[in-house]
């Protein structure tokens, strides 16, 4: 009897530690869940600066579609604000363009990476619904510089509005400006072909230099062509032999001269006369040896390895250095009215004339374009 009393608390005592074990097991696993979902909704806790790290990483349609997301982020900031401020950063949407004036308020979030992000507190209703209607219906609905960055990117033959909606831009034409009024008047083609080798901050700070002070001198116009030259602009090279070719023969340094005459890619009349002038100068060896493999080049040879230069020079040396040809003017036997929709660029290709010539036969140059304006066209 006393053995069997003893082995019932030994037992009873058994279950007791037990049961008090398996509670502080599930006590212990209890606090460690916790401390993990705690882990977990930290982790999860948006902010605006997250938020807008994570929209950077979105393509712009998507943006787009957050523009109508009403979540709240962060101090009164939803997601649709931010997916529009992620637009302008990110993708150079033309906010002002889209509501049709400058927003009334603009914050600045300075994020990890140090880029900074307007915030556009107070927008009304009205214009976000503007902001969606102008992305879906614009085809180009981004700003001057976000132009130019699609330009940068997309080969040519391009889409033809692309390279129609920056020509009109402030930017581009104040350099087309500066060739007109400098008398040398360059095509569309030829000027989107030299801003597109150089950086969009070249184009921008001309443009504002231009707008603090108006400097139409060829002096202008040569600073312009020698930046776009330091950023190895093979049209940089080929304008300033047509602009400044005795400039360039005369007072360009060595290094500079063997510079442009690397950057000659195309025979032209100015590139075969600059280099054979070049044989017939002063100039080093090494100037000489860069211009006769330039010439040898533009008549489909190779250069021998053992040139004789002052062979070279006998050969190619007989091309004399021309004049520039005077550009005849253009008769007119032509009138358009101006309709709805209406650009230089759309008349002038409806025509198959030049912008250029539109626009210098009509006085376009400090006026737009109007609704029933007649327009002499060039034959």
């Amino acid at each position: 009897m006393e053995d069997n009393m003893k082995k019932f608390r030994i037992l009873t005592f058994s279950l007791i530690a037990s049961g008090a074990l398996n509670i502080g097991l599930i006590a212990a696993l209890s606090m460690g869940g916790s401390g993990e979902n705690t882990v977990a909704l930290q982790e999860q806790k948006l902010t605006n600066t997250s938020v807008l790290l994570d929209m950077s990483k979105l393509s712009f349609r998507d943006l787009v579609a957050q523009l109508t997301n009403r979540e709240i982020v962060e101090e009164g900031y939803s997601k649709r604000d931010l997916s529009l401020s992620a637009l302008g950063a990110f993708y150079h949407f033309n906010i002002e363009k889209a509501i049709g004036g400058v927003p009334a308020q603009k914050r600045i979030l300075t994020l990890d990476d140090g880029k900074k992000v307007e915030l556009y507190p107070g927008f009304s209703e009205d214009q976000f619904a503007a902001v969606v209607k102008f992305a879906y219906q614009e085809k180009w609905p981004v700003t001057a510089q976000g132009l130019f960055g699609l330009i940068q990117k997309m080969p040519a033959p391009r889409d033809e509005t692309l390279d129609q909606a920056f020509t009109v831009t402030p930017e581009f034409y104040a350099l087309q400006v500066l060739f007109q009024k400098t008398n040398a008047p360059q095509d569309s083609t030829t000027l989107l072909r030299l801003v597109s080798e150089g950086p969009w901050d070249l184009l921008e700070q001309f443009a504002k230099e231009q707008t603090q002070y108006l400097d139409l001198s060829p002096e202008k116009r040569r600073r312009v062509l020698l930046s776009y030259l330091a950023h190895r602009s093979p049209t940089a090279a080929e304008l300033l032999l047509k602009t400044d070719f005795a400039f360039v023969r005369q007072k360009f340094e060595e290094a500079a001269l063997l510079d442009l005459v690397s950057l000659l890619g195309q025979k032209t009349d100015e590139a075969e006369k600059f280099c054979a002038s070049l044989l017939q100068s002063p100039r080093s060896d090494a100037v000489w040896r860069a211009a006769a493999g330039k010439l040898y080049a533009f008549a489909g040879e190779a250069m021998p390895e053992t040139v004789d230069l002052k062979a070279a020079a006998l050969r190619f040396g007989a091309k004399t250095v021309a004049a520039p040809k005077a550009v005849a003017k253009s008769g007119v036997g032509r009138t358009h009215t101006v309709k709805d929709g209406d650009s230089l660029w759309k008349i002038a290709r409806q025509y198959k004339v030049k912008v250029d010539e539109i626009s210098k036969l009509n006085e376009l140059e400090n006026r737009p374009l109007k609704k029933g304006m007649t327009l002499k066209i060039p034959n």
